[in-house]
């Protein structure tokens, strides 16, 4: 064990995500630079998400974000925690706009807009996000999911 933190003291320092930075070193070693793949920041805040971690999550999937812009799942997610958690409807609502602008046939994202639309009062833009996302998982063949967007939109039809 000693000599895993002799190797660090002379190559570089653990950083909070787990990678390794360069640290100056007066010996001709290498230094290994490991960096957080975009889908490595996405899982981490998968798991700070479901442990409770809200701020360490946001700041995962924005650095993901960060990494990768056209990463419409992270913009997804993160939309969810900024809805649910820290009821941001408006950043929730832009985060959809954008993983359904990367990818358009997205169900979960014009399902999860469509929850956000609701609670901005926007019901004409809720309907029309709720039947978006029937359709796709219709097509999809996603019964259950397909079924629940259709009951949220028979709601706010009457």
């Amino acid at each position: 064990m000693k000599l895993f933190y002799r190797a660090i003291a002379i190559c570089g320092f653990v950083t909070v995500f787990g990678g390794i930075s360069p640290a100056i070193s007066t010996q001709n070693s290498p230094i290994l630079i490991v960096q957080n793949s975009a889908e490595d920041l996405f899982n981490s805040a998968l798991t700070k998400s479901e442990g409770g971690d809200i701020p360490g999550a946001i700041a995962d999937y924005t650095e993901a974000i960060r990494l990768n812009p056209d990463y419409a799942e992270a913009h997804n997610k993160r939309g969810i925690i900024r809805a649910r958690d820290l009821k941001d409807y408006a950043a929730a609502k832009a985060d959809f706009d954008r993983a359904i602008a990367i990818n358009p046939n997205y169900g979960d994202a014009y399902y999860n807009r469509a929850r956000v639309r609701e609670f901005l009062k926007d019901k004409p833009g809720a309907i029309g996000d709720y039947q978006k996302a029937a359709d796709i998982y219709q097509k999809s063949g996603n019964t259950n999911d397909y079924q629940d967007a259709i009951k949220h939109l028979k709601i706010l039809q009457r």
